[in-house]
């Protein structure tokens, strides 16, 4: 293989399924299963890579065992098995990102070809608020998506190219990347996606613990609190009214509720992956609720239970979403304890890693996907493209020195 391919085609594969997302086409199909096949081929053929037995991947390796177990006695067999398939895809696809990033320039590269796709997003999501097509809400909400069709993961992208953006910032210094971080973080806000919004605010929040909390800190902190419930409850109609918290909370309940009761009934291997949209509304039916809202949620359909953790409780059961927990855990173990044995120069560079952990890790509790749901490479990628970046950081670090 030619340098420059060898150089390139991570970043390039990363660039084309941020901005195909939504392609519904043949491409599509060609970049986010024959693209994969490839580059785990690749993997596989150099044989490079020798696997580590650390508690990260063996927690990994039960997840997908117990992805397997529960597809064979899935309520449609078939279904569980393609989708357990894609997961077995998407981390073999991780431990070749792993293999292939082997020195600084590529993880600058992945970096900026996250950027560019969040530039791509914004500037469709731009076109469409003002020229093309928008969602209107009930309350009457405008929401823009761009060349995404669906808000939410287009807020979620636009999230993570804004701490990808600052990353680059820290790394290079170069003021531009303020301008990328304003378009993000303005489109983001066009998207309408409150669980993104959310989860930036938090990623700044846990970033800005490294520095130490002096008493003006203290008191804007809590001066800001005070302003704020002050505020929420002289004019709780309309807060409500323009988050849309009211329907939207209302509406995720009862999602919750679906997937709780079904992890409850399948406490061992729940139904199988990709079967809630099946098995969902058979519990929706016996819920005592608006025939308006039983209809309303029927037509959009149960995709999912809007928590990741609830969603993998109810599809692979209790066992598979206490391995995702302790993935989860572990992983962000391994995050505040090398923050704490950074040096002060590098301090930056790993609180921003733990920062964009906790965004994704609160925006989960309403939103089904970022970490990994049902191998949905375009949105669960980043969470794991962050901890292979985080696992070569040492190796980074000592290059630049």
């Amino acid at each position: 293989m030619s340098a420059i391919i060898q150089k390139y085609y991570f970043p390039v594969f990363i660039f084309l399924i941020i901005v195909t997302g939504y392609w519904d086409s043949p491409i599509r199909k060609i970049i986010s299963l024959i693209f994969p096949i490839f580059i785990i081929g690749l993997f596989l053929i150099n044989n490079k890579y020798s696997l580590k037995t650390d508690k990260p991947v063996l927690l990994i390796s039960l997840y997908i065992l117990t992805c397997l177990i529960s597809s064979l006695f899935a309520y449609n067999v078939l279904n569980s098995l393609f989708f357990f398939f894609r997961i077995l895809i998407f981390f073999l696809l991780i431990a070749a990102l792993y293999d292939w990033m082997d020195d600084y320039r590529k993880y600058i590269l992945t970096a900026k070809a996250i950027i560019i796709s969040g530039v791509i997003l914004s500037v469709s999501i731009f076109y469409s608020r003002f020229f093309g097509n928008v969602i209107v809400e009930n309350e009457g909400a405008i929401r823009a998506g761009g060349i995404f069709s669906n808000v939410n993961s287009a807020g979620f992208i636009l999230f993570i190219a804004s701490i990808y953006a600052f990353l680059i910032y820290l790394e290079k210094g170069k003021k531009r990347y303020w301008l990328y971080i304003l378009l993000f973080s303005t489109a983001l806000v066009f998207t309408g996606s409150r669980a993104s919004m959310l989860a930036l605010a938090i990623a700044i929040l846990f970033y800005n613990l490294r520095f130490k909390l002096t008493k003006k800190i203290i008191i804007i902190t809590i001066a800001s609190l005070f302003l704020g419930v002050v505020s929420f409850f002289l004019f709780q109609d309309k807060i409500m009214s323009g988050l849309r918290l009211e329907r939207g909370l209302s509406a995720r309940q009862i999602l919750y509720d679906i997937g709780i009761d079904i992890a409850a009934d399948y406490p061992y291997l729940g139904i199988g992956l990709g079967n809630l949209k099946d098995v969902g509304p058979q519990y929706l039916v016996s819920y005592p609720i608006g025939e308006w809202q039983k209809n309303s949620i029927l037509d959009i359909g149960i995709q999912s239970s809007h928590n990741v953790f609830i969603e993998t409780a109810a599809e692979i059961g209790v066992i598979g979403s206490t391995f995702l927990i302790l993935i989860v855990l572990t992983i962000g173990f391994r995050y505040y304890k090398q923050i704490k044995l950074a040096d002060n120069k590098d301090r930056n560079f790993y609180y921003l890693i733990w920062g964009l952990f906790m965004g994704i890790l609160v925006r989960c509790l309403f939103e089904s996907n970022g970490i990994i749901n049902r191998g949905w490479i375009t949105v669960d990628i980043f969470f794991w493209i962050t901890y292979v970046i985080f696992l070569r950081s040492k190796q980074f670090k000592t290059i630049k020195s």
